[in-house]
């Protein structure tokens, strides 16, 4: 009689034990089925993709506990290929390049978050170059960013409107990157570098113990900014603007803008900031160029 009892208990126990593991494998499948989709958030090429990791995973990040969503961090192998995953709608989340608010805020009704604040470009010369004025660059060679970038079209642009073409008033070398072009011009392989300014040419200045002279310099133009797709929710894109407007209010903020890069901030967007970026846009449709 107590072996039968003992055996009914060990049966019940186990009985037990199987219900409640079905019941919380259940409640787990449930919890996973609930949890909230990723974010796709995009960042366009222009630093190499390990940078971009650097840079952005700790924003990446913060933007995740502040939705309350999973985040991944993507971008693309060059400036096309962003652009084509970004027309096809592959991220909920983007930090585009200027132009692109042609294409995607005013034609598909992207909303802008905020953005980087206006800067020129410029072309920059040793400091004893016999270059005074930008008409000097004739029969001149003048290295240049990538043909995509921005600085690269602003500054073409400029200069076709001056009557200075490439090619034919003077000579164009493409460069990756501006520390790249600045190399070139301290050992006179090019005459003169097109650059966006800020903390690359002081960095340059103090590590190569040079000085260098800003021999033109365009209208200011705002920069990147941050977008949402059209369909994103509208209260979680306000809580992103109003967290990336805040990021230099706090030192966990501050340190997020460092791990961007030297000088980060970002600005609120306005509309008319971007009528300049309209303009070159409209002048390089006419001179056939694509644009993002």
């Amino acid at each position: 009689m107590t072996q039968h009892s003992t055996t009914s208990r060990s049966w019940l126990i186990l009985l037990l034990g199987g219900l409640w593991l079905l019941c919380a494998t259940g409640l787990q499948a449930g919890s996973h089925a609930e949890s909230p989709p990723a974010y796709r958030f995009g960042i366009f090429p222009y630093l190499s993709p390990t940078r971009i990791e650097q840079a952005y995973a700790p924003l990446a990040a913060a933007f995740a506990e502040l939705l309350g969503h999973p985040l991944r961090l993507g971008t693309a192998k060059d400036l096309d290929t962003f652009r084509a995953r970004l027309l096809r709608g592959d991220f909920d989340i983007a930090l585009v390049p200027p132009f692109a608010v042609v294409p995607l805020v005013d034609r598909r009704g992207y909303t802008p978050l905020a953005r980087r604040p206006s800067n020129p470009a410029r072309i920059v010369v040793l400091i004893n170059s016999p270059l005074k004025h930008v008409g000097d660059l004739r029969d001149q060679t003048l290295g240049l960013p990538p043909a995509r970038s921005l600085v690269n079209v602003i500054i073409r642009v400029d200069l076709d409107e001056r009557g200075l073409w490439a090619g034919r008033d003077f000579q164009a070398r493409h460069f990756p990157s501006t520390p790249a072009c600045l190399h070139n011009l301290l050992v006179n392989r090019v005459d003169a570098c097109a650059t966006g300014g800020g903390a690359g040419l002081r960095s340059f200045e103090r590590k190569m113990g040079v000085k260098l002279r800003t021999l033109y310099q365009t209208q200011p133009f705002p920069h990147m900014l941050f977008i949402t797709r059209p369909d994103f929710p509208a209260d979680e894109a306000n809580k992103l603007k109003q967290f990336i407007l805040g990021l230099g209010e706090s030192a966990e903020g501050r340190e997020l803008l460092r791990q961007i890069g030297p000088d980060s901030r970002f600005v609120p967007y306005r509309p008319a900031d971007y009528d300049v970026i309209r303009r070159y846009h409209k002048t390089m449709q006419r001179h056939a160029q694509i644009l993002p």
